[in-house]
């Protein structure tokens, strides 16, 4: 036995007698289950076999116990210890690795021979409910444990630990929603089926099921509907009556937990911060103020930064009596039950709006409108969602690390690393909890097949969770290796908390190849591969989560980089590792593509693109209605696309600039010139329109690159002139002015200009 465990023997599993326990005897035996537990989690990596065992005797007998006591013990002190332990137990992560034979055969005989409430909880000390398949429906659970053993029915695991456990898992999670949303149905007023909602809010989570292959919509909708019970949002009211658009500025609200530095402000951002002024007001509400600079950016990219209070109905308050016409909910409401979750469980205004930061279908009600891309989705992908499926024109993510970009504090070499400078280094950001088996044992076969080759993972970072089971990870990737014939030490962990995504670049810089995940595949972290010109592996599925990275490879012309399975995923690494060649003319590719700025770093292009959905989304809602609007099943694009190449926006900035759109026209413009810096005449534009729009100072800077691109441009020799002397700089505007008279001495405005300040 380990250390801290109880000399006395547990009663027989066989019996039917209850046993009265001292409540300082069972307390002793709890506490070392707790003990060992504690043990068993600090020495992941040195606990031996037998000290494991020895746990899991422990705790055998200690279930046997459990079982053995008399129903009435169970509502008193020795209860609630019982409680406690099953909960810690519970949270620890235990239960994620897989229950064995003797344990699953355990929990059934004590759940059957003892029923009622001590049977089960000693059941539910033994294995999570998504791996004991006979774990009974809440129908026979007794009223009082309603609440507990929810919580234990839908506790989320903290990380898969073998292949298939995904897929059971979201089967496991699909039946027991049904089961309580049954209940829900039946008898909301009941005391134990509001204890057993409760419990699920404060629980759940659908963050394990994302890697699960397939739709989820009906695990959302489910869900959708427990939470709109949970809060009584169902007997909500408020219905506002969008009014016409046109002759108006579109309102929109952008709600979210916070506006600081996380993958949802940087994907949110380029969405709003560049809409037309004249067709959109923007208003962004959060739950919290963090001061950041990306947050600063924000606020003066909008009418202003209005903090939520912390109250529910005066949050609904705040956001109905701005009348919105539109709100977007840019945190992820398809995770956690978070303040924005609960917020969108209701109506706020006319047309209501989900992004890419919720992974899913969110399954609301309320929620009309998933905005997505072209790129990203299937033929067949709108019977995934419960909303509408908007699409986007390319990938459905846009992204503006410009805002705050940082430098790097580190640099890293492959000496630092303990990875030879002629190793095939694989690399990759993506999440611990992405790196399901699945994917352990896809990348030990295709180091396997690369031999000599090496794999740095970074996978821990701060988006996901503020903490990580480290050495567990290591231990079962390790497991993996192992098992494929691979030396565990070519697996390089990175468990480094970097200050900005800029360090984590520095990190992947030593690589040559960068591999994604699949089902759940990356995004804001492929970025950071693409800015560093690496061959980037994307495999793709179905379903949103698996074509989200895909879809910006398609995006610049790579789509040999996208595997549609585990045999094509490694044939292209395979082969690319064998090709330096291959490997250098795609980092070339790759550089030039994101040097150019493809759509999906072009804020301007995405604002453009979100705000045409969004109209023709809010038309739609104003003629059909939302319920009728939600209901049609063929997806959504804007009535308008918006110019994306530079000769089309150079003309669209100058029809802006004949309009007196001054600062508009600018922004095209100025966006046009980043996809053709070369482009003279573009820069005298340029200059004209920074000329109306009152800033001289910018003009002439635009005026001297495009004389530096071309020096016989009369035109912008002429304007520098003007700008030169308006600005009482003579001795520039002398220079300007002989300048042209070289070049074009013959023409009648040269002429007037030089006689009028007297120049030869």
């Amino acid at each position: 036995m380990l250390p801290g465990a109880t000399s006395a023997s547990a009663p027989p599993a066989h019996s039917n007698n209850s046993l009265t326990l001292p409540e300082s005897a069972l307390a002793s035996l709890c506490e070392a289950v707790r003990s060992g537990l504690a043990d068993v989690l600090a020495n992941a990596r040195s606990l031996s076999p037998q000290a494991l065992e020895a746990f899991h005797a422990l705790r055998q007998d200690c279930a046997t116990t459990i079982a053995h006591l008399p129903k009435k013990q169970i509502k008193g002190p020795i209860g609630d210890n019982v409680r406690a332990l099953i909960k810690s137990v519970r949270e620890s992560g235990i239960h994620d690795f897989a229950t064995s034979a003797t344990d699953l055969e355990l929990a059934g005989k004590l759940a059957a021979e003892f029923q009622g409430g001590p049977g089960l909880l000693a059941a539910m000390l033994l294995t999570s409910a998504w791996q004991w398949p006979e774990a009974p429906t809440l129908s026979r659970v007794p009223d009082e444990l309603w609440g507990d053993y929810t919580a234990w029915l839908f506790a989320p695991v903290q990380g898969f630990c073998a292949q298939g456990h995904a897929e059971k898992f979201a089967a496991h999670t699909l039946r027991r929603l049904e089961d309580l949303v049954a209940w829900t149905d039946r008898n909301l007023g009941s005391k134990t089926v509001r204890m057993a909602l409760d419990a699920y809010l404060n629980t759940a989570s659908c963050i394990p099921l994302y890697f699960a292959e397939g739709s989820l919509r009906t695990h959302a909708e489910l869900r959708g509907q427990l939470l709109t019970k949970a809060m009584n949002a169902h007997r909500d009211v408020y219905d506002p009556v969008p009014e016409l658009r046109f002759g108006r500025k579109l309102k929109v609200g952008i709600v979210s937990r916070h506006f600081g530095p996380q993958t949802e402000t940087y994907t949110t951002l380029p969405t709003f911060e560049q809409l037309d002024p004249e067709r959109f007001e923007v208003h962004l509400f959060a739950h919290r103020i963090t001061g950041e600079p990306i947050e600063n950016h924000a606020r003066e990219h909008s009418q202003g930064l209005n903090l939520l209070p912390e109250d529910l109905s005066e949050q609904l308050g705040m956001l109905r009596d701005a009348r919105l016409d539109v709100i977007v909910f840019g945190t992820n409401v398809t995770a956690v039950f978070n303040e924005v979750t609960r917020l969108a469980l209701y109506r706020s205004a006319p047309l209501q709006v989900v992004n890419n930061s919720s992974c899913i279908t969110s399954g609301l009600p309320h929620v009309d409108l998933y905005v997505s891309g072209d790129m990203t989705e299937s033929p067949e992908a709108h019977a995934h969602f419960s909303e509408r499926l908007g699409l986007l024109p390319g990938p459905a993510h846009a992204f503006n690390y410009e805002a705050d970009r940082q430098t790097p504090t580190t640099q890293w070499t492959r000496e630092a690393l303990g990875v030879p400078d002629d190793a095939l280094l694989f690399v990759t950001a993506a999440n611990y909890f992405k790196i399901i088996p699945e994917v352990q044992a896809a990348w030990a076969r295709l180091l396997k097949a690369v031999p000599g080759s090496q794999l740095l993972v970074h996978p821990f970072n701060p988006n996901w969770a503020s903490s990580y089971p480290i050495d567990r990870f290591c231990i079962e990737f390790d497991k993996v290796l192992a098992a494929h014939d691979v030396d565990p030490k070519r697996l390089k962990v990175s468990t480094e908390r970097f200050p900005s995504r800029a360090d984590v670049k520095s990190l992947l810089s030593v690589g040559d190849i960068y591999l994604d995940t699949y089902p759940f595949g990356g995004v804001n972290s492929l970025v950071d591969p693409l800015e560093l010109g690496m061959p980037t592996i994307a495999w793709e599925g179905d379903c949103f989560r698996s074509r989200m990275g895909a879809a910006l490879l398609r995006q610049i012309g790579l789509e040999e980089l996208v595997a549609t399975s585990e045999e094509s995923y490694r044939d292209i690494a395979v082969r690319l590792s064998q090709d330096p060649g291959s490997r250098l003319t795609l980092r070339n590719i790759i550089s030039n593509a994101i040097e150019r700025v493809p759509p999906f770093l072009d804020p301007l292009a995405a604002s453009d693109a979100f705000g045409a959905l969004i109209e023709t989304a809010f038309d739609q809602v104003a003629e059909l209605g939302a319920a009728a609007f939600r209901s049609e099943r063929t997806p959504l694009v804007a009535a308008e696309r918006a110019p994306l190449d530079a000769q089309s926006r150079h003309r669209h900035g100058l029809a802006l600039f004949a309009a007196g759109r001054h600062p508009r026209a600018a922004a095209y413009l100025s966006s046009a010139v980043q996809h053709d810096e070369g482009n003279a005449e573009l820069w005298y534009d340029i200059a004209r329109v920074y000329r109306a729009a009152g800033a001289p100072q910018s003009a002439i800077h635009a005026l001297e690159t495009s004389l530096r691109l071309d020096p016989s441009r009369v035109d912008s020799w002429l304007l520098l002139f003007e700008l030169a002397e308006a600005a009482g700089s003579m001795e520039l505007a002398r220079e300007a002015l002989g300048c042209a008279l070289e070049i074009a001495p013959s023409d009648l405005r040269v002429i007037q200009l030089a006689s009028r300040v007297n120049v030869a």
